[in-house]
This record gives C-alpha cells, structure tokens and sequence, in this order.
C-alpha cells in the first residue's frame, strides 16, 4: 500500500553527521543490508531501540489468520518488542508489548527516551466519528501521541502530547537523548508545506513548547515521515517530495543549533519503492528499517543493516621531556621490534582497525616511557598521545608514592601494588636498567628491628616485582631502617605524624645503566 496510508500507521528513525569534527555518515559508513526472522506473511514496520529491546508494529497471528480469511474488522497493528545483543542483533522471541494501553488502536512507531525513562508511542486517535468502524486502509485514520512510563515493570500511560487533536494527525514521535526536544509528523491545516511535514517542539521545565515547522529545506509538498533523531544533531526521515515518483525514500540533514547541512539522500537503502523507519544501535553497529521492495516476505518488512565504519586511523606521538615540559627532537621510539628517530616533533603512523600497539621511547640516559594504544572500539580519526622521559644519571633515587604497609607487617597491600607495578613497568621500559629497592622506616622501635622490618619490606616488594617477569639480578632489595633519615626526626626530637611519614618511604635507585 502507498506510504500515504502507511503514514496513518505510523513509524519511525535514521544515522550520523556533525559538523567539525564528524563527516557525513555515506564517507564513513557502508551500509550492508540483510534479510531478518522478524517479518511475517502481513506487514512488520517502524523498528525502534528501547533499551535491549527492538520494539516494531505487526499483526498477532490470530489477527493475520483473519485478514487471510478475508475479514477486516477489529483488527489492529500490535506493538512487539524482542530482545537483543550490545550491537544490536535480534537474539530473542517476539513479545506483544503495550497491550491494554493499545488495545482496540492502531500502534506504533514509538521513540524512547532513557534520561526521562519516558516512551512516546503513536496510536490511532478514535476520537473522531467519522472514521469509527470503517476499514482501516480506506479511514483518514488521525494518529496521536502519547507519553508511557515503567510502572512496577508494567508500562503505563502517564500522559500525552498536548498537541493531540480529533481533526488532524501527531504522530511519529523521535524524542531527544536529554528529552527536551521531540520531532514529530503532523498534517494540522495552516501550518504545513504539504500533506504531512515534520514539526519540532521543545520541552521547558515540564511543558512543551508551540509546534514548530522544520522548514521547506526538509518539508515539501509532499510527504514527510518517520523522523529520527540520531546523536541529537541527525535528522533522518522519509518523504514523497524530492524524488521522481510518489515512493518514500531516506534523507538525512545535520541540525547544529540554527545551521544545517544540506539534505542529503541515503541512497544505498532507497529503492524502487517505499524505504522508511530506518534506526541505529546506540553502538552503531547494527541498524534496521522498513522496505515493501520487492522479494520480501510480506508487504513490508523490517530489514537489518551492517553499519561497517569506513576510515583510517593516524597516531601522532611527542616525545616530552619531564624536567624541561618541551618536546624532543629526534627522539627515538619503538614500535614493535622497528626503532625508528624522529625527523621532527612529531611521530605519526597510520594504524589498523580493532588493534592494539606498544610504543616506546629507547633514549640513553634517560628514564624511557611506553603507551599501549588501542583502535579496538574506537572511531577513525587521529590519535593523539604523549611519551614522557626523563634525563637521569647512575645512583639517582625516585621515591615511591604510597606504598603501604600495616603495622609490623611487611606484605604486599593491593594499593602498594598499584605503585609497585609503576616501577615493573619503568624496568621493562628501560631493559638495560639494575636498580636497588630501599624501604626506610622512621626512628620509632630499636635501630635493629628497624633494620630487620625494612629489609623484610624491601624483599617482599622486590619479590613482586620478579613475579611481574623482571629477571632478579636486575632488582637488589636493601632495608635501611632508620639510618638515612630526610629531616630533624631522630631518636628523642619531637615530630608530628606527619613529619614521621616522611621517613618512612619507598625508594629506588639507579645502579646501572647501559652497562655503567
């Protein structure tokens, strides 16, 4: 059937675009099409995520049974929502969903909104007479919206829109991810460009504002439907009114405050007929929407499509000098088991999608760094980090931030171990390294126990740090009890705790480097 009365059904969404730093969603994204289990022998349509749920319009079974037989009355669209996986992928059965709030309507598409935890649904308005008990194809069947909200796990209405009206359609809701702002499809005299256009309003503290029209850039003579807002700055919806036939197809236009981007087709989902209600998983992994192309499996149905992300990935690496905050020139770094010298500030190589690279500095006489960067889950574009390394000499000492132990005890806390895996990782960036490890104490307790509990301290933490794989020749534990002081606090002067804490510390120092 045409869209026209697909629009008295009512449905929904579509993809990305910013501006600045985001491009337009065809140079980053193949869309790739596949058939789902979703559809039956009627029509299936208006997809739209609700949580771990993928919420469409269709027939019950008993229903399509009646409509085979050849009976029409009392039949209605049914919402159903069926579960599924982070990307997106259906996994689960079909359940019917707003039953007793639907019942006796036409319902769906709907649009959630989880800061607001609100579902805005269309249903068919049966508060005009003139269409009361005529066939549903052939009613100039009007639509509203209305709100429903998570009510002891059962949803249930909580309001409407106050636009609703028994002389004209509101229909087709996309909310907001704030949900202050929803976009909607009305056909209200007067305002309009053509049969139905697409009206935007904005919610001020709990009260929404005048319906505004979104202009002739995005509305036309014809038909606009099924908007989706996708990452609040997307608009994606359906019209009749920029091609050549009366079949629907997919536009999208980037809204960014009072600019817009031009409005551009979304041709690899039109087809020779009617293509609408296409939505994105949150992880923009998986999407789907509704086509009555043909070789499908009823009048329309819901397809899946492969959101495969399209781009390149370029690291940009500087090399920074911790004592003098400047970046150095002609560093060299390794990627790999290549050693590559900087010809300027920067170091830049373009990356491979889903992996995950270790970059370090190889500088003599310097305290090394490394950085594990990742592509995994992350968006094309240029990564940005930073190596910092350090100018050192042999019998330099680096004192340890907290490391803890409890009284009279010399094992490991797991807050020392945080500390301790900073030192693993500062000897495997520099391989070439052989360190002391001291542990001081303050001058509370005999100089001889001190000696003994530091010594204990220090060989329980360089134990560690060879369980992390650093080789144990390269590691010398040294427990200096209360004979290196740092400042006035010695047997029989007065010090606050504070002053104590200060002697009581973790240190290691530098005994060779490069074989010195």
């Amino acid at each position: 059937m045409k869209r026209v009365l697909l629009f008295l059904l009512g449905v929904l969404p579509m993809l990305l675009s910013a501006q600045n730093d985001c491009v337009y969603f065809e140079k980053m994204v193949k869309l790739k099409v596949e058939k789902t289990d979703l559809n039956t022998s009627q029509s299936d349509y208006g997809p739209a995520f609700v949580g771990d749920e993928l919420w469409f319009s269709a027939f019950t079974d008993e229903e399509i049974t009646k409509l085979g037989e050849g009976k029409d009355k009392e039949i209605y669209y049914n919402l159903f929502s069926v579960k599924t996986d982070a990307a997106g992928n259906v996994t689960g059965s079909k359940v019917v969903k707003l039953a007793d709030e639907s019942k006796g309507y036409h319902a769906g598409p709907v649009s959630y909104c989880k800061a607001t935890g609100e579902l805005f649904v269309t249903l068919s308005n049966f508060d005009n007479p003139d269409i009361r008990n005529k066939v549903y194809q052939k009613a100039d069947i009007r639509l509203k919206i209305i709100i429903a909200k998570l009510q002891n796990g059962v949803w249930t209405k909580t309001g409407e829109l106050p636009f609703n009206n028994p002389s004209y359609s509101v229909g087709h809701p996309t909310v907001t991810s704030t949900g202050d702002t929803l976009y909607f499809v009305s056909d209200i005299t007067g305002k309009g460009l053509g049969g139905t256009d697409i009206y935007r309003t904005i919610r001020t503290n709990g009260v929404w504002g005048e319906m505004v029209n979104m202009g002739e850039d995005i509305n036309t003579e014809g038909n606009e439907m099924f908007p989706f807002i996708y990452k609040d700055k997307m608009l994606i919806y359906s019209t009749n009114g920029k091609g050549n036939g009366d079949d629907l197809d997919i536009y999208h236009v980037g809204l960014f405050g009072e600019n817009r981007t031009t409005v551009t087709e979304i041709e690899e989902l039109n087809s020779d007929a009617d293509d609408f209600g296409f939505v994105i998983n949150k992880n923009e992994e998986i999407g789907y929407y509704t086509s009555n192309k043909s070789g499908g499996v009823g009048n329309d149905d819901i397809y899946k499509v492969v959101l495969e992300k399209q781009g390149k990935y370029e690291l940009e690496l500087v090399v920074m000098d911790k004592k003098t905050k400047q970046p150095v020139e002609g560093a060299r770094i390794s990627a790999g088991n290549v050693l590559k010298v900087l010809a300027g500030l920067i170091f830049k190589q373009e990356l491979e999608k889903d992996k995950t690279y270790t970059f370090a500095t190889d500088m003599d006489g310097y305290m090394n760094d490394s950085k594990t960067i990742s592509t995994v889950g992350k968006p094309f574009g240029v990564i940005r980090d930073t190596l910092w390394i350090e100018k050192v000499v042999v019998g330099q000492k680096f004192v340890m931030e907290n490391i803890y132990y409890d009284f009279d005890k010399w094992d490991i806390l797991p807050e020392s171990e945080v500390e301790l895996d900073k030192l693993v990782k500062v000897m495997n960036d520099n391989p070439d390294w052989k360190v002391e490890l001291g542990s001081h104490t303050d001058c509370r307790g005999s100089d001889a126990y001190n000696k003994v509990l530091s010594q204990k301290r220090s060989d329980s933490a360089v134990a560690y740090i060879v369980s992390k794989g650093i080789a144990q020749e390269r590691i010398i534990a040294k427990g200096y009890g209360e004979t290196e002081l740092v400042n006035k606090c010695d047997d029989g002067v007065a010090c606050s705790e504070a002053e104590h804490r200060q002697n009581r510390r973790t240190e290691f120092k530098i005994l060779e480097m490069d074989g010195e």
